[in-house]
């Protein structure tokens, strides 16, 4: 053989080669079959259990470093923090869908009017109701000739709110398999780098540091304010009784994640607020909409700490995209894992810039 010639590999090793890749192929690909319809659920656990560790670690400490009771401690809290206004949002959103469905329905799609009090009425009450379509006008005819397009793009919309029930219970279960897996974090996350050592080649510790430092940046200052501030706007519209509260809970949160924030859904409540409350409830109403409009300038500076990870598109797009995918909960997984993603990117550039 000359020098620099390429050397062939006997046909008796390249087709035991070739079959032991079909195999271990075949082997991955049912593995993953296997565990897709658990994709969401582990996904999410494994953000709430990084998110949450440094949390775990200190009720650690406080108990003597029992992390099994500190474990079950922080998912019993977990669990109720998320099932006790979940209970509240998804019997609003039942009795949102019904009514929808019923429109949907019918045989002649129109638009909803205004009761006769309205007209009657004065003030902002009178001036909503003169500005209302009319069942008769251009917009009636729009929905008329385009009634199929309508209803598609409607029913679409009512699956997706329907499946809060399911994404409800995927994220308690997702909680309790947090905990367990808070309970083995520290073997998780040996094994972890020692797969990204094997991937990636030695970087593994860094890019399970880079990833862990991700999802806490925008757990805390991402979903943590988005959710602190739609549950502030959901005790306000529950409490005062404002029509459809689940519907505009899930949407404060949607705008919320993908930093929009609730500005418009609360200008909109307190539209409807002065139109047909007292002045004492409208008024306090509306102090309470103005804190949470601006308390985001608060809670971002203390939670988010030097800034976003990741730049604002990035989880604009996972947030959507997740929704998309995944329904309710996919609003939350989907802004982390691209948020992982594009860090992790940047992360390798980095490394093979300065390697050059």
């Amino acid at each position: 053989m000359e020098p620099g010639t390429p050397k062939s590999w006997p046909p008796a090793i390249a087709v035991d080669t070739f079959i032991r890749l079909i195999l271990l192929g075949g082997l991955l690909a049912w593995c993953v079959m296997i565990l897709a319809p658990f994709t969401t659920i582990l996904v999410w656990s494994v953000i709430l259990s990084v998110a949450l560790y440094p949390l775990f670690l200190s009720m650690t400490g406080w108990l003597g470093g029992r992390q099994v009771l500190a474990a079950i401690l922080l998912v019993l809290i977990g669990l109720v923090c998320v099932a006790v206004p979940g209970y509240f949002t998804g019997q609003s959103l039942v009795d949102s869908l019904q009514i929808l469905r019923t429109h949907l329905t019918a045989d002649e799609l129109k638009v909803p009017q205004l009761p006769p009090d309205w007209h009657e009425g004065r003030g902002l009450k009178k001036l909503i109701a003169d500005q209302w379509p009319a069942d008769n006008g251009a917009l009636a005819a729009m929905v008329s000739d385009h009634a199929d397009q309508v209803k598609d793009i409607a029913l679409k919309l009512v699956r997706s709110l329907a499946s809060f029930t399911v994404d409800l219970l995927k994220l308690i279960i997702a909680f309790v398999a947090a905990g367990v897996m808070l309970a083995y974090a520290k073997e998780g996350g040996q094994a972890s780098e020692r797969f990204l050592d094997r991937v990636m080649g030695r970087n593994g510790k860094a890019m399970v540091d880079l990833a862990a430092g991700t999802i806490r940046q925008v757990a805390k200052g991402i979903l943590g304010v988005a959710i602190l501030q739609s549950a502030m706007f959901a005790a306000g519209v529950f409490v005062a009784g404002v029509p459809a509260a689940g519907f505009l809970t899930i949407a404060a949160l949607l705008l919320c994640i993908v930093q929009i924030g609730v500005g418009p859904l609360a200008i909109g409540v307190l539209v409807y607020a002065w139109a047909s409350m007292d002045t004492l409830p409208a008024v306090l109403l509306t102090i309470w909409m103005v804190i949470v409009m601006v308390s985001d300038n608060i809670l971002k500076p203390i939670l988010l700490g030097r800034g976003a990870a990741v730049p604002t598109l990035v989880i604009f797009l996972g947030a959507i995209g997740g929704f998309i995918l995944s329904g309710f909960i996919g609003l939350f997984t989907g802004a982390v894992v691209l948020s992982i993603g594009y860090r992790l990117m940047q992360g390798w550039m980095e490394q093979t810039r300065d390697a050059g």
